[in-house]
């Protein structure tokens, strides 16, 4: 992971997604499980999306193949809302260093990747699973083309066929989110694409890492390795509100996505913590996933 180390009118957000209307908000801890404990571990667990087919979360982990002690050759892992582990996969035929992924409602999964700077798609072959032998993928992205180089985060937003990608970079005060719109041709990187952007900084964000979209309000929501709160937008970069994370434990937020929750709710927030970096301890092992509600 390419990093520096540093010690409107809004729609009423309420109902399916417990989340409360514009205002303060704080993330409130319903379940903490250690993927560092996995039978083949993840100890910074980056990307995350949820699968409603299978009822999984599907997790990647760019920096395990730094870690010799730890390093399997799996970077994805399939694993139950409870955390528990179902499998452990692989990308590495194309990318050793998957940030973040997104599933489309077809059998594919958008991937990206922060040192090639490159989106990926990854469609499943017939066996129907992510991450084995028979899966073809393809690249449809270069990210350098639109002015990201460093891209962390990754959302799917089907009806407009359009992708959400954060970009991390290396200047804090240059952090941005890019909204990447297929033309009429249903492609990626051609002449009718529409990009646009917006900075996070100026609400005080210094990095910009995972990325979910609501569902309803099409509002943003973002987390970062360096912030303790949840940062919420408009598609179009305007402030809706902060979500404190403070007293979650939560050290290093790298993903969220949106999921039923293990205490029937119909949805809660999934966020991946990959705690220390391993570049200021390379024996560290202390990844973890939180479920979160907003109150």
């Amino acid at each position: 992971m390419k990093r520096l180390i540093y010690v409107c009118l809004c729609v009423p957000l309420v109902s399916a997604f417990g989340l409360s209307p514009v205002g303060a908000a704080t993330g409130k801890v319903v379940r903490i499980s250690l993927t560092s404990v996995w039978s083949t571990p993840s100890p910074d667990p980056m990307g995350i999306t949820y699968d409603p087919r299978t009822h999984r979360l599907l997790i990647t982990d760019s920096e395990v193949d730094e870690m010799p002690s730890l390093w399997k050759e799996r970077n994805f892992f399939v694993v139950r809302r409870k955390g528990n582990l179902v499998a452990a996969r692989t990308f590495k035929k194309f990318t050793v260093e998957p940030a973040d992924l997104t599933l489309t409602r077809g059998r594919s999964l958008y991937i990206v990747d922060d040192d090639l700077d490159r989106v990926f798609r990854d469609t499943a072959g017939n066996d129907g699973l992510f991450g084995t032998r028979d899966d073809v993928t393809a690249t449809v992205l270069m990210t350098h083309g639109f002015g990201s180089f460093d891209p962390e985060g990754l959302a799917w937003v089907p009806r407009a066929r359009m992708l959400i990608l954060t970009d991390g970079a290396d200047a804090a005060q240059n952090a941005r989110v890019y909204t990447i719109r297929q033309g009429k041709d249903h492609r990626f990187a051609t002449s009718d694409d529409v990009v646009r952007h917006f900075g996070v900084h100026k609400y005080g964000f210094t990095d910009a890492d995972g990325v979910a979209v609501m569902r309803f309000s099409h509002h943003l929501l973002i987390v970062s390795d360096r912030q303790s709160f949840i940062l919420e937008t408009t598609m179009g970069g305007e402030l809706v509100r902060k979500i404190d994370i403070s007293a979650t434990g939560i050290k290093a937020a790298s993903g969220i996505t949106f999921a039923p929750g293990t205490d029937g709710s119909p949805s809660r927030l999934y966020i991946t913590d990959r705690g220390v970096d391993n570049n200021v301890n390379p024996h560290e092992n202390d990844g973890k996933l939180f479920e979160l509600k907003i109150a």
